[in-house]
């Protein structure tokens, strides 16, 4: 019984490492709790299957909420949606504690260490980058205030300081374990935990010059519940309006407005789209607006989630479409074949991947690379924004959805790293919360409170600098996985020979 009593309190200790309860410092540690469990009981996966699903319910327990709230689901049935999702997600937990106990990983040294980081890290990767990709709650996001740690995400991104976590923790436990033989394995990983923080020191000493430019965010405050009524769609844009006049006064050259700040498709509701025109052009500001998108492809029509960019005279001069949608959310997985998925559904959906990709180019040397809300979790859609050209980071969102839990704080996290990965910074603009501006180290410059209005000016400079993890990608995450592959191969080849 008490190994499972373990695991259930080192998934707990875990989710509390996160946003909004904070209390990093546990992320060092719970997993080291799970392998001396799993070494005392042998039962990698069911205790790794427990854990997992522990951390991730409570991760992400603001889905219930929303699942009630916006989808009409009854609180038994939200629960259990939210429960298959956790059990789902346990399951790339589960797997590599399952295969550090067959491995012989849990045998200690310096060399198991490693690979067991790697294992762990590869399992990360790969929950990126599956169909309905999920990399919400990574090991290294629980860091994301830890200034000098995080900062060797500019080399391998948010996956390098996972690792580094993932390699303190079986020191952890290598220390539970027996202390006297665990020294080498300790020595080790206070070595790449002293590297990796007097790297960060190093990085903090460099001085990124770039073109300052002054960028109002406008956090327009609207509920979820009345975003889309047609009677109150003036009313919205009004009020967008109206806080960007105030902004004015700080002499912005651009303002931002958040993923669907308009609750219409612009461009074709002609009198309000030229009213935002209008203002635009009156007042001589670029603008940078989210709202659907209506386009016939091949005979039909199809809906994007896009941003607009508008030039001094009011003229549409660049589109970026969403491509990574939220299932459930944006659009129904599989509704052809299953369409009673559509009852698990907490927005309308509808919309397409769009064909508009690059950045919001404002003229040469200044472009905006556009990550419309569940992007910005993805560091893959950041690195491709800053390889094609853009010199600053732009999150719009709308995490009206989860009002003032923890999910709109996980949100935010996830930001800092794609700031430090490809050293940019990074405006977000957010309709009730939180908008901010990071720079390139991760330093959060600005944050503004939930479900409050905000019209703040922030000075961003555009940076054309390509960090290791722009230039190289995901290349220490692939050499997790190869390595943990090779292992896997050696063993089995050993055991069949």
């Amino acid at each position: 019984m008490w190994p499972y009593i373990l695991a259930i309190i080192s998934g707990s200790l875990l989710f509390l490492a996160h946003p909004k309860a904070g209390f990093s410092f546990l992320a060092f540690f719970a997993l080291g709790l799970v392998f001396e469990a799993i070494k005392v009981s042998r039962q990698g996966f069911r205790l790794g299957f427990i854990f997992g699903f522990v951390y991730f319910w409570g991760l992400l327990y603001w889905l219930i909420n929303v699942m009630m709230d916006f989808g009409g689901l009854p609180f038994l049935a939200a629960v259990g949606v939210l429960s298959l999702l956790a059990a789902y997600l346990a399951l790339y937990l589960a797997i590599p504690f399952w295969l550090s106990e067959k491995l012989g990983l849990l045998r200690l040294g310096p060399l198991n260490a490693l690979f067991c980081a790697a294992l762990f890290t590869s399992f990360e990767f790969l929950r990126a980058k599956v169909p309905f990709a999920f990399p919400w709650g990574f090991l290294g996001t629980t860091q994301y205030e830890n200034i000098f740690l995080i900062q060797i995400a500019s080399l391998g991104g948010v996956y390098a300081v996972s690792f580094v976590l993932y390699l303190i923790n079986y020191a952890c436990f290598a220390f539970i374990t027996e202390q006297f033989k665990a020294r080498y394995t300790i020595a080790l990983a206070l070595v790449v935990f002293l590297g990796a923080y007097l790297y960060g020191a190093k990085a903090l000493d460099h001085k990124f010059s770039g073109t300052p430019q002054k960028v109002a965010i406008i956090q327009g405050n609207i509920p979820q519940d009345v975003k889309w009524k047609p009677e109150l769609k003036e009313e919205s844009l009004e009020k967008y309006l109206n806080l960007s006049q105030r902004a004015l006064k700080e002499k912005p050259e651009v303002i931002i407005w958040p993923e669907t700040a308009l609750p219409f498709y612009f461009g074709l509701e002609e009198r309000l789209s030229q009213r935002i025109e209008n203002w635009v052009s009156a007042h001589r500001v670029y603008l940078i607006l989210g709202a659907p998108r209506l386009e016939r492809q091949n005979g039909s029509y199809q809906v994007f989630n896009s941003l607009f960019l508008l030039d001094r005279n009011g003229h549409v001069k660049a589109i970026y479409d969403k491509q990574h949608l939220v299932p459930f959310g944006e659009f129904v997985p599989f509704e052809d074949v299953l369409p009673f998925l559509r009852t698990f559904a907490v927005a309308a959906g509808g919309y397409s991947p769009g064909p508009k990709h690059s950045p919001l180019v404002i003229k040469p040397g200044e472009a905006f690379g556009g990550l419309i809300c569940f992007e910005s979790v993805f560091p893959d859609l950041a690195r491709e924004q800053a390889k094609k050209g853009a010199t600053v980071l732009l999150v719009a969102t709308n995490d009206a959805w989860f009002r003032t839990s923890a999910g709109p704080y996980q949100h935010f996290a996830q930001a800092v790293f794609r700031a430090v990965e490809n050293r940019r910074y990074l405006v977000r603009a957010a309709n009730t919360g939180i908008s901010g501006l990071i720079d390139p180290y991760g330093r959060i410059i600005l944050r503004t409170p939930l479900e409050k209005e905000a019209y703040p000016t922030v000075v961003v400079r555009h940076l054309s600098y390509e960090s290791c993890y722009t230039r190289y990608g995901d290349w220490w995450a692939i050499a997790c996985v190869l390595s943990s592959l090779l292992l896997i191969v050696k063993n089995w080849w050993g055991r069949r020979r």
